[in-house]
């Protein structure tokens, strides 16, 4: 498997929290990342005041922000641009 970008892992976390609030391993598991980096991303999302995390029943749960929200948005429609140049 090739190694994959920050940015290209950082987008398929929004993407998972885009449907709702989810836990830390939900989430190693949808952008494929061990759990031991996930923090790592979860770092650059949360400075960037792109997601949250809150406390519920005990667990930590991870949620995008409307500041998330508009990147994923701006991500998706640049890929979308990507991709329907190179076909």
């Amino acid at each position: 498997m090739k190694n994959r970008d920050t940015t290209v892992i950082c987008w398929e976390l929004l993407r998972a929290m885009a449907s709702g609030p989810q836990i830390p391993s939900r989430l190693a598991r949808v952008a494929n990342v061990p759990y031991g980096r996930l923090g790592e991303y979860l770092g650059y999302l949360g400075a960037g005041g792109l997601i949250k995390m809150e406390q519920r029943e005990g667990h930590e749960v991870y949620s995008i922000t409307t500041r998330g929200m508009d990147a994923l948005s701006h991500l998706d429609s640049a890929l979308k641009l990507l991709f329907s140049a190179l076909q």
